[in-house]
């Protein structure tokens, strides 16, 4: 991504939220609030206009087909699990790369003894925060203003209000594919550090296409421009047979595993794309 703007990426999600957000049919799929929060953080608002979804349909069908609805089904997921290792005794809810996602902003209200933390790149986060700090509500996460690309993690928390001795969850969704399997193997080592106690991590990861490009696997040639023209290009990939080898090397085991186009086999959506929720080994 481009230092003096936000992210391409997290700008098609923010805008698919709205329109999703729009549509009779999947309205009810979208958290109360997110296309709100959502809405604010688009800088062009023709991207919000209803008049808009038949391009935007169009656009994602010669892209990457099911690439909204799989985004949406994605953060629902991702928002059980959540709530579920809150339920367990996290107190501590730490969103990587959060972009324009409204997890956070959305269940800090609702969980007023659970400290919440966003780290993002601070081009995205200025626009993000702005966008929270206008709704004026009772509870608000902390924002980590920090490229990760050029800051550890530690570095990048030590003058947060981390704290070490609560029992947390990491979430990194949509992140992890623009890392090479280096950075990905030393964030992995870098959040254990910051786990000493009981922790869970909700992530997602592409798997590998059988030719070995690393894309969702119903993409076209158009999201391969697309993403080397806004430079986010995929760097990584983890198949889901290597998957419990890759967790045992970073201190985690498998406690669920979701392949959403699998799950929904009626729907159509983007493909190659797993979502993992794991937990800190003892």
């Amino acid at each position: 991504m481009r230092a003096d703007r936000p992210s391409s990426t997290a700008t098609l999600i923010a805008a698919a939220t709205v329109l999703l957000a729009r549509d009779p049919r999947l309205r009810h799929l979208v958290p109360a609030g997110a296309a709100e929060i959502c809405a604010r953080c688009l800088t062009r608002p023709w991207l919000m206009a209803t008049q808009m979804r038949w391009l935007v349909r169009a656009a994602e069908r010669a892209t990457i087909p099911g690439l909204m609805l799989h985004f949406m089904l994605r953060k629902r997921w991702i928002e059980a699990a959540v709530r579920g290792a809150l339920g367990r005794g996290c107190r501590q809810v730490v969103v990587l790369g959060a972009g324009f996602d409204t997890l956070a902003a959305r269940l800090a209200p609702q969980f007023p003894a659970v400290r919440f933390l966003e780290i993002d790149h601070p081009a995205t986060q200025a626009v993000k925060r702005a966008a929270v700090e206008r709704r004026n509500l009772p509870q608000v996460p902390s924002f980590v203003a920090a490229d990760l690309a050029r800051t550890s993690l530690g570095d990048a928390l030590a003058a947060s209000p981390y704290d070490r001795n609560r029992a947390s969850v990491f979430v990194i969704e949509g992140l992890l594919m623009y890392l090479t399997p280096d950075e990905m193997a030393a964030l992995f080592a870098a959040i254990g550090e910051l786990q000493p106690r009981a922790g869970e991590l909700v992530f997602t990861v592409m798997e590998p296409r059988r030719d070995g490009r690393l894309a969702f696997h119903n993409a076209t040639w158009v999201e391969r421009a697309l993403l080397a023209l806004w430079k986010e290009p995929f760097k990584s990939a983890v198949s889901r047979d290597a998957l419990p080898g890759r967790l045992g090397g970073w201190g985690l085991r498998l406690r669920e595993l979701a392949d959403l186009a699998a799950a929904h086999p009626d729907l159509v959506l983007a493909r190659g794309e797993i979502i993992v929720h794991a937990a800190r080994s003892p």
